[in-house]
């Protein structure tokens, strides 16, 4: 099987993106990268990663191929998790305190006994898995977040969680112990579990 075939089968099987180091893996030299550029098999989208140039550009799958560590968090996870119809004007993440971030993105920075809590895979917007807080941490993080959330943005996503029949009450009550906010958001479940 000739380069190019093995190239293509790879972004067929790996949602259309590729690393250099797995482009090495494929017998694909790095002088050879530009060749396949200029065929335009793939392009280039950041450092050492590379797309399928018949697919539309994923821009949270990038951030996390090229950020590992980064979950996605607060409004985008919201967006994401289809809690608001507000598109983010900027990508909020969450990274431990130990990670480096570079890029125009909110960053959040946490210690690791809160980092993992709450992280599951999803599909982002363009069909590709990324990982994102479950909304039981989300709405948790929005509720311990002075000032990030308009009352109206708040109120609606309150909505939508409580009115999904996929809502965690036991897990979201667990989650604000952890985070110190138990006595609002039971208030705010006795609240919304009346209605």
């Amino acid at each position: 099987m000739n380069n190019e075939k093995k190239l293509i089968e790879f972004l067929e099987k790996s949602n259309g993106y590729i690393t250099t180091a797995e482009l090495v893996e494929l017998n694909i030299h790095k002088s050879q990268i530009k060749f396949y550029i200029d065929r335009g098999i793939i392009e280039k989208v950041s450092h050492g990663l590379y797309m399928n140039t018949k697919i539309f550009k994923d821009e949270y799958y990038i951030l996390q191929k090229k950020y590992p560590s980064a979950i996605f968090s607060y409004n985008t996870a919201l967006h994401i998790l289809n809690l608001t119809n507000k598109t983010p004007s900027e990508i909020d993440i969450t990274v431990p305190r130990n990670k480096k971030v570079r890029g125009k993105y909110n960053i959040h920075y946490v210690s690791e006994k809160y980092y993992a809590i709450g992280i599951i895979k999803v599909n982002s917007p363009f069909g590709n898995p990324v990982k994102v807080y479950n909304a039981e941490r989300s709405l948790c993080d929005m509720l311990r977040t002075k000032g990030s959330f308009d009352l109206e943005l708040q109120n609606r996503v309150l909505d939508y969680y409580f009115s999904n029949k996929d809502k965690n009450i036991e897990l979201l009550l667990k989650y604000a112990k952890i985070f110190n906010i138990y006595e609002k958001v039971n208030t705010i479940v006795e609240v919304m579990m009346k209605w």
